[in-house]
């Protein structure tokens, strides 16, 4: 097993190797060329593997796909359908630049509380499984009276029960929801019945930002608008990108095409400043910050809320457990 897994982590070439390839393709040299410039010990068998193929006669853009790290290989294979080589592995790059910094922040905003939330829930479950029928058997052996702290310990289990049905429950909707049909169909309903909720803002943000890249690196809109479609990897941007391609194709304006339901509503009063300005880069570019703070701040008023609802349950579960332990000092005190 060890070694099949190295054989296979050393199958793929890294996303350094990938950048610097990104950079000799736009130059002079051919593709051999690049290839003994970026020729290492690591990656060695790779390129021998990727030019024995090439003399077979196929396709760069064929072989090189096999050998592309798993973070950039579906926007790859999105984008050379409508790119070249170079230009698809440079915009993969700066698309995966900008989905590791919404993990990053993502992560940075859920970790703590859920992680909190999770072994709280863990411990209490342990406890209510292994350690409170001990004590109850304890506290019986006094002839204490224990009939409010049996309900209580019955509402006790029955809040922890539906912690983990619910996370069970949200963990069935992930792997519904993960089948690009579907996450597009929730993305559908939520919008239409919650606009401005957060997923409208963060696909609404993350779909300009990704535009945005496209024109900065020289893309005409429709161009632009072309590459996203092609993004199978990234549904509900493939989604919005169709649906603006097919208002703009109707004739109407791209201020006018971002009121729909699909888009957060305050993208358009951007798009009509960027039209009066008449510096569309640093207007979008702007929107696409303040949509950012904008979630940050949900993120974190929503994490706040976890956070202080599993304080007040462990407090609540503290001064619980705390009163069935002072039981058997009052069943003591009574003989």
């Amino acid at each position: 097993m060890g070694f099949s897994l190295k054989m296979l982590s050393e199958q793929t070439l890294s996303v350094e190797d990938i950048s610097y390839l990104s950079k000799l393709l736009n130059t002079n040299m051919s593709i051999s060329e690049c290839f003994s410039l970026l020729e290492n010990r690591k990656n060695k068998e790779i390129f021998e593997n990727i030019r024995s193929k090439l003399d077979q006669g196929e396709m760069i853009e064929n072989v090189i796909r096999d050998y592309l790290p798993r973070q950039l290989k579906t926007y790859v294979i999105s984008l050379l359908s409508t790119l070249s080589l170079s230009a698809s592995l440079s915009l993969s790059l700066r698309f995966e630049k900008r989905a590791q910094e919404g993990k990053k922040e993502l992560l940075n905003s859920l970790a703590y509380p859920l992680i909190l939330l999770f072994i709280t829930m863990t411990s209490l479950y342990l406890f209510d499984l292994y350690g409170i029928d001990s004590i109850f058997s304890l506290i019986s052996s006094f002839e204490a009276d224990i009939e409010l702290f049996d309900s209580l310990r019955i509402a006790f289990r029955i809040m922890i029960n539906i912690f983990y049905y619910l996370v069970l429950l949200m963990f069935i909707l992930a792997l519904f929801f993960f089948k690009p049909a579907n996450v597009i169909m929730l993305y559908i309903f939520v919008s239409r019945h919650l606009p401005n909720s957060l997923l409208n803002i963060h696909y609404s943000q993350e779909f300009m930002a990704l535009f945005l890249i496209c024109c900065e690196a020289g893309y005409k809109t429709r161009q632009a608008l072309e590459i996203l479609k092609a993004m199978t990897s990234k549904p509900v941007i493939s989604f919005l990108a169709f649906h603006l391609d097919e208002s703009l194709m109707e004739g109407e304006s791209l201020k006018e095409a971002t009121r729909k339901n699909y888009y957060d509503s305050s993208l358009s009063r951007f798009i009509k400043i960027a039209n009066y300005t008449n510096d569309f880069s640093e207007v979008i570019g702007s929107y696409v910050e303040l949509s950012r703070e904008k979630i940050r701040r949900r993120m974190k008023r929503y994490t706040n809320t976890i956070q202080m609802m599993t304080y007040v349950f462990i407090g609540f579960i503290i001064i619980f457990i705390y009163q069935i332990l002072f039981m058997p000092m009052q069943a003591i005190s009574l003989y």
